[in-house]
């Protein structure tokens, strides 16, 4: 649970007739990366947390010239492009997460978590992120890291790569190509929601990276709908918050949280994914899982359809900016936006 004392505002539902269109609360930004690798070597199957740390490293390095200070101390902090994707500065005057140092950053790597850990010069390297608020007009900056990342090299190998192309699939069009050496901008999007039938019965939730989740104060081995939809709640919750409208203006989340405990799950084909991450900060290696898998339920689920679409925007559960938490839903209405 949140600490502190949060407006109400964002946990509870306002009035239909004050209420903002779901799909148009947290605009954002995706983009695609294909490169191909100049040397071989070995990676980890989830590669999320490499490529994140990678990306950070660079961006500091671009953009900050006061490498023996703390971001804490540094004076333009408040503006910085490194601060603002990486360390989660929260805007002055906040009236939510007050006790919290830091926000959720303004991005999510997108990844899989079954990648071949051997790769050779000339092998394909796929990876996306999605980016919020004004991380998407820090772009650039983002863009030219990733860039740097492949010529120093990627993981403990020093695994080098050449980014061919950054694509924003929604647009259908190339931000960057290697042969040009030009880069665009972006343009921001919104989570395409359609709408579904009333008596839709049953959805299936694919886990396609590992979802970190605390229940009741541990890391869960098993997640029920209920656990689902408050993750969903609270993550979109603060999200919005930060970098869109309040969730609130668009859902009446009193409602969603009251009735999901009603849903049932018919299907559990989850199971632990663990592995060993390095830690800059912590410069040592640190376990890193979660649930990965399908799970399928049936309920009265239409009402709860337009919450996890936008979920899929921004993953679910803890580390999400490594990557964690991404996942997909279908249904019979064929709904899903996580591919």
């Amino acid at each position: 649970m949140l600490r502190g004392k949060p407006d109400r505002t964002a946990l509870q539902g306002k009035t239909p007739a004050s209420r903002a269109h779901v799909s148009q609360i947290l605009p954002f930004a995706e983009v695609s990366c294909r490169a191909t690798f100049r040397t071989g070597g070995r990676l980890p199957s989830f590669r999320g947390p490499t490529l994140r740390g990678g990306l950070g490293f660079h961006l500091k390095r671009a953009v900050c010239h006061v490498r023996a200070s703390r971001c804490e101390d540094c004076i333009v902090r408040g503006t910085c492009a490194y601060s603002y994707v990486f360390e989660g500065v929260p805007p002055e005057g906040r009236t939510f997460m007050q006790l919290y140092p830091n926000v959720p950053q303004p991005f999510v790597m997108l990844t899989r978590f079954d990648e071949p850990e051997d790769v050779e010069p000339g092998g394909e390297l796929e990876f996306g992120l999605r980016l919020f608020g004004r991380a998407i007009e820090l772009f650039p900056y983002v863009a030219y890291s990733l860039i740097e990342l492949g010529k120093e090299g990627l993981g403990r190998g020093r695994i080098k790569f050449d980014i061919q192309e950054i694509n924003q699939p929604s647009q259908s069009i190339a931000v960057f190509r290697r042969s040009s050496n030009k880069l665009g901008t972006l343009k921001k999007e919104v989570v395409r929601i359609d709408g579904s039938p009333a008596g839709t019965g049953h959805i299936t939730i694919e886990f396609v990276t590992p979802l970190r989740l605390r229940v009741a104060g541990r890391e869960a081995r098993k997640v029920s709908f209920s656990d689902l939809i408050r993750a969903a709640v609270r993550r979109l919750s603060i999200m919005t918050q930060f970098y869109g409208l309040p969730l609130a203006d668009a859902l009446d989340t009193s409602q969603l949280l009251s009735g999901c405990e009603a849903v049932e799950v018919v299907e559990d084909n989850t199971q632990w994914f663990e592995f060993r991450r390095y830690s800059g900060r912590q410069k040592r290696r640190v376990p890193m899982g979660g649930l990965i898998g399908s799970m399928t339920f049936v309920g009265n689920l239409s009402k709860y359809l337009p919450l996890l679409e936008l979920a899929q925007v921004t993953n679910l559960g803890k580390a999400t900016s490594f990557g964690f938490g991404r996942f997909k839903v279908s249904s019979d209405d064929k709904l899903g936006i996580g591919e």
